[in-house]
């Protein structure tokens, strides 16, 4: 009987493997350091005692202890620590060289000017992991959220700053505490927002506790890792690059600059010129381009948004708003005030709302992305106004900022204190007007950049102009239409053409209304205009849940509570069915606004859940919202949608 000699082969190379290649490759990686600091996070050192040399079991022989001394109790914190650390910031060396030559400089929120700065970038990587190791107490941390990395950064900076003017400027803030007096603007100037209670306060050396800030890139981007700064030290950058977060200081230093925002407050962008570029690489805009900002004018902050929605996307806004036959939603003559139940005889306009259609959510997430928000919080902005105005008609001059005249109303618009209130529109056009066609979007308070003084005309010029010109007859003469046009030709104004975003703050970065961004819509001259407004709150807007309440309001509101827990917010047990008679359907997916939630085809069973009023449900088939329901208090607790 013959044996074959391939049927062994597998086995040799077994063996070879085994006792050949295996032990070469684990003594070429030790050779080398690749393993060893591995192991020294999980065997004693030995040696040292307090200051002493401490030396791995992983050491070579002829560093092992005498009989006269004794080895050290075991210690992993320092080794786990460092290696967690590394490891949150993804740099391999221990020295830290990555930031050898960097320079983080800080600026208020809003402010093109820096406050302070650290030269020294591996000093402050060390004073970084230094507040890492106390944040844990004692446990070496390998996961931070966000919240924990902007305590430790808002420590490190206080800390390390040189040229520090990082205080607070405020007549109410308190210099003394310094950076940290910046960031908590304390209690009666500091807005509850939805995620207070996730944030991780910092101690001083006092022993005082202050909430943190948070830090934005200029472009906006909101440093939740910490590996997000080596990224920032490694990416390339040049003295005459615009675009970036960095450039090349005089003395060769790689400067990073962040924009610390105080808690409570909302990221803004600081700029330091008219025509001064903000790329946003991290927003993806209409037709997947990255979104840029261009800026206007100054005072008041007013930029261009280029890429922020497409023609296609505004004609299905505007489609969409024509057919909208629901009283609450349908275009119809616009009202104001903080109840929006007024007409208002020098706003001719109509307007409707778009506050879930497929095309405003998409456009809604973006506006947040944009403006610095790394969430979308639905509380915080109004439905999408779509507005329409036809020839003659206008609306004068106002501030998105709203007043509470009356002093009556429950919720806090103060948003200089506690208080909430529009901090920030978008505007966006949709439809094409030439230079005479009127129409434009007017800052009667600024003046057109781009016009030199010298040559620049009064009002009673602009109005014979406009008597002068083909459509001279349109407006009664002395109204104060007529007036409003003098406006839109001495001071600075939109000229309106389909995709066009305009974006302005009616807040400074402490929250107090800016005088400044008064604006009003010109009146139509020719053709028609379509438009669209987006408001984004500081707070939760007012009927949503963590809206700041007058304080003369909140004992009531307490009470009410109290007697009545569901007397704001309705539970509802909702269920959702797929009848099956739609065949595009049949692969239905359930979520909750984003959040997937359940399958929800033609062959899967029902799902029951329990929600609340002003919940949003949203059926997918694939990536494409085919349906969205929003639960509703007045059809009851107990509601079925079919699909």
């Amino acid at each position: 009987m013959t044996t074959s000699t391939s049927s062994s082969w597998p086995s040799r190379i077994k063996s070879i493997a085994v006792y050949l290649v295996i032990p070469y490759i684990i003594g070429y990686l030790f050779s080398h350091g690749y393993l060893s600091e591995y192991f020294e996070q999980y065997l004693p050192t030995v040696g040292g005692g307090n200051g002493g040399n401490k030396r791995s079991l992983l050491s070579s022989s002829s560093d092992s202890p005498t009989p006269h001394q004794q080895a050290a109790p075991p210690s992993l914190a320092p080794q786990k620590c460092d290696l967690h650390f590394r490891n949150l910031l993804k740099v391999a060396e221990e020295t830290f060289a990555t930031f050898q030559n960097v320079s983080f400089v800080v600026h208020r929120n809003g402010d093109a000017t820096s406050c302070g700065r650290s030269d020294m970038g591996e000093r402050f990587v060390l004073e970084l992991k230094k507040n890492y190791e106390a944040l844990g107490n004692g446990v070496c941390l390998p996961q931070l959220n966000k919240y924990q990395v902007e305590s430790i950064l808002t420590k490190t900076f206080q800390d390390v700053l040189s040229n520090n003017d990082c205080h607070s400027v405020e007549k109410y803030g308190n210099k003394s505490k310094g950076f940290l007096g910046f960031c908590d603007g304390g209690k009666e100037h500091t807005p509850i927002l939805l995620d207070h209670n996730d944030l991780v306060p910092v101690t001083s050396a006092k022993g005082e506790k202050s909430l943190p800030c948070r830090f934005h890139s200029r472009e906006g981007l909101r440093v939740t890792k910490l590996d997000e700064l080596t990224e920032m030290a490694k990416r390339p950058c040049g003295a005459d690059d615009i675009s970036a977060n960095c450039h090349v200081a005089k003395n060769g230093l790689k400067e990073i600059h962040l924009y610390a925002v105080p808690a409570g407050r909302v990221f803004m962008f600081a700029p330091s010129h008219v025509g001064e570029i903000f790329y946003l690489p991290h927003v993806s805009g209409a037709m997947d381009k990255p979104i840029y900002l261009e800026v206007l004018n100054l005072e008041p902050r007013v930029f261009d948004v280029f890429n922020f929605f497409s023609r296609e996307e505004s004609k299905e806004l505007v489609d969409r708003a024509i057919a909208e036959t629901k009283e609450s939603h349908r275009i119809k003559r616009s009202t104001t005030g903080a109840q929006s139940k007024s007409v208002n005889s020098r706003r001719t306009s109509e307007s409707g709302f778009d506050t879930h259609g497929k095309t405003a959510v998409k456009v809604k997430k973006r506006c947040f992305k944009a403006l610095g928000f790394d969430e979308y919080w639905e509380s915080h902005g109004d439905g999408l106004q779509i507005l329409r105005y036809n020839v003659s008609k206008a609306y004068n001059s106002h501030l998105d900022w709203i007043e509470d005249k009356t002093g009556q109303l429950e919720h806090d618009y103060e948003s200089g204190g506690t208080g909430g209130n529009r901090f920030a529109t978008i505007l966006m056009y949709m439809s094409d007007l030439g230079p005479e066609d009127g129409g434009e979007t007017v800052f009667p308070k600024a003046w057109p950049p781009t016009v030199p003084e010298a040559d620049r005309i009064d009002q009673k010029q602009a109005i014979e102009q406009l008597r002068a010109s083909p459509y001279g007859n349109v407006l009664e003469k002395g109204s104060w239409e007529e007036q409003l046009v003098a406006s839109c030709r001495t001071r600075l104004s939109i000229r309106p053409h389909s995709s066009r975003a305009v974006l302005f703050y009616s807040q400074y970065p402490n929250g107090e209304v800016d005088p400044a961004s008064i604006h009003g819509a010109c009146p139509v001259l020719n053709k028609q205009k379509y438009a669209a407004n987006l408001w984004v709150w500081n707070t939760p807007r007012t009927g949503y849940s963590g809206s700041p309440i007058k304080e003369k309001f909140r004992n009531k509101q307490s009470s009410e509570e109290a007697a009545s827990p569901s007397v704001s917010f309705l539970k509802v047990n909702a269920q959702f069915v797929n009848s099956g008679k739609d065949e595009s359907m049949s692969n239905a997916v359930l979520y909750y606004e984003d959040q997937f939630w359940g399958n929800l085809g033609s062959n899967d069973p029902p799902m029951a859940v329990n929600t609340y009023e002003g919940h949003i449900w949203n059926i997918k088939v694939g990536d494409e919202v085919k349906k969205t329901i929003v639960i509703n208090e007045k059809d009851g607790e107990s509601q079925v949608f079919s699909i």
